[in-house]
C-alpha cells in the first residue's frame, strides 16, 4: 500500500473513531478501514461507503470531513 493511501486511512479511521458509537454503520467501516491498513488489501470493500454512509442519515452533508476525506480514499483505491 502506499504511503500516502496508508495516510488516508488514518485520517479516515481518526475521523470514524470521533463518532464511533453514532451507529453500528461506522463500526464496521472501521473494521473494514484497520483490515485495509493491516493487510494493504484493496479488496477491503470500502468502495461505496460513502454512499452507505449518507443511506445511515448520519451524514450531515458533502462538507463533512469524513465524507469528504472518505471520498478520498474510495479513489484512491480505484
Amino acid at each position: 500500500m502506499k504511503n500516502e493511501t496508508k495516510k488516508q486511512v488514518q485520517i479516515v479511521k481518526a475521523l470514524v473513531n470521533d463518532k464511533i458509537n453514532s451507529h453500528e454503520f461506522l463500526t464496521t467501516l472501521l473494521k473494514r478501514l484497520n483490515a485495509l491498513e493491516e493487510n494493504g488489501s484493496r479488496d477491503t470493500t470500502i468502495k461505496g461507503a460513502v454512499k452507505a454512509y449518507f443511506e445511515t442519515t448520519l451524514a450531515e452533508g458533502y462538507d463533512e470531513p469524513l465524507v469528504i476525506e472518505l471520498d478520498k480514499l474510495e479513489e484512491m483505491l480505484d
